[in-house]
């Protein structure tokens, strides 16, 4: 391969920027959490879990359902029907929040025995998720335009506050696990302002409803809720059970694992930023002349594969390096973390072959079989859990959840090759 060429594309480059900008957005909390865990029992990092599992929840009907949608009509509508969709789209999510606020703070006494969180911290995660909503549509805007150094820019200067605010409020002056919730909210309330401003200067804001694109906007997010739901499952669920039946120092040494897992889709999700527009784009061209694209087509196919080969040993090198890095930085207390490691790992792996199908699915619209698929399996991994928790213990949880990432790559990548004809397995 001609390593100029390779470096000359424009995927390369973009994902490279993803990838560097993430880094170092991701290194910044990642760096912090060794002396946090110095101020935080595994307990107190427990409830900090569970605020997180909370806020993943409500950002499932706040916005993440809705977000898939932009970066398909970016390319299908003009600019200034793009503006008003964006605009319509950020009222969508604003009612939803507020209906879901309603509706969640009912059993807000069943989320405080359930999550130890109290209904001040409940309503503070309201808070958190519109303002986060608002930052997600302009960061989805800069991805669709191809700007990368925007979006991780941005990303880098918000975790820098989060991090700066994290030193004050627990370091500094020993606010314990709700100094650390403090600090999150105070970097996604700024943030989510400046992103308004943004949009606003931008001409994306409109004082305008267009039904249509509520309509279309909401018909798309419908049948993705589910789908949204399993990945609530699948890494918020055994929080839950853990919390209940092991207690919340376990369930702070698990998260600890998943943080290191988290690591490993850095990579991913910034490969996945610039791998999703180019994809995209290069359907397009396909589905305009099929019959003259089919060099296109066999190059889309040998990405996929070559790209999951990389996540093998992207993660197999990561596992190694974290087990001795976790022995280097943290206190004695979380060593028992190790212990959920590899399974968390092989969860990232699959987590990396099911980002390289699930775009298909999304370009082709077919997203109500996605979602039947992956909440299905995310309804499967509850009782998965509990089971294994009560068979094995603690670790019981990380292996059902990497069993169930297993089958959800399997079967999206599965579907993906049905909706979408390549020659998948062509590789000359």
């Amino acid at each position: 391969m001609n390593l100029g060429v390779f470096f000359r594309s424009s995927l390369v480059r973009s994902s490279l920027t993803y990838v560097i900008c993430d880094g170092i957005n991701r290194a910044i909390p990642f760096l912090l959490l060794p002396f946090i865990t110095h101020y935080l029992t595994p307990t107190d990092y427990g409830i900090v879990t569970n605020f997180n599992v909370y806020v993943q929840i409500l950002a499932v009907f706040g916005y993440l359902c809705t977000a898939g949608a932009l970066p398909v009509m970016f390319n299908k509508l003009e600019k200034q029907k793009i503006k008003s969709y964006v605009s319509n789209m950020i009222v969508l999510n604003t009612l939803v929040t507020i209906l879901c606020g309603l509706v969640s703070l009912t059993a807000s006494a069943w989320v405080e025995k359930s999550l130890g969180i109290s209904t001040y911290f409940q309503l503070y995660a309201f808070i958190v998720v519109w303002f986060a909503g608002i930052t997600n549509v302009n960061m989805l805007l800069w991805r669709c335009e191809e700007k990368p150094l925007s979006f991780g820019v941005y990303q880098i200067s918000q975790s820098t506050l989060n991090a700066l605010s994290t030193i004050l409020f627990v370091i500094i002056l020993l606010l314990g696990w709700q100094g650390r919730i403090y600090s999150m909210m105070l970097s996604t309330i700024v943030f989510g302002l400046v992103s308004l401003i943004i949009l606003f200067r931008r001409g994306y804001i409109e004082f305008s409803i267009n039904k249509t694109y509520l309509r279309q906007t909401l018909f798309f997010a419908l049948p993705l809720v589910p789908h949204a739901l399993s990945f609530w499952f699948k890494s918020g669920v055994d929080k839950v059970l853990l919390t209940n039946l092991c207690g919340l120092s376990e369930n702070g040494l698990y998260s600890v694992a998943m943080t290191w897992g988290a690591v490993v889709s850095i990579f991913l999700v910034s490969f996945n930023n610039a791998y999703a527009p180019y994809l995209y784009k290069n359907l397009a061209v396909i589905d305009k002349n099929r019959d003259e694209t089919e060099w296109l087509q066999k190059k889309m196919v040998k990405l996929i594969w070559a790209s999951i080969g990389g996540t093998f040993f992207l993660v197999l090198l990561s596992w190694f390096v974290s087990i001795g890095l976790i022995r280097v930085m943290y206190a004695p207390s979380y060593y028992h973390s190790l212990e959920y490691l590899p399974w968390v790992m092989a969860g990232q792996f699959f987590y990396g072959g099911y980002l390289m199908f699930v775009c298909f699915i999304h370009y082709t619209f077919n997203t109500k079989m996605l979602g039947l698929i992956t909440f299905s399996l995310s309804l499967a991994q509850v009782g998965l859990t509990y089971l294994l928790i009560v068979w094995v213990g603690a670790v019981g949880a990380a292996v059902s959840s990497a069993i169930i990432s297993l089958l959800t790559f399997v079967f999206v990548a599965w579907y993906a090759m049905r909706v979408y004809n390549l020659p998948w397995f062509s590789y000359r």
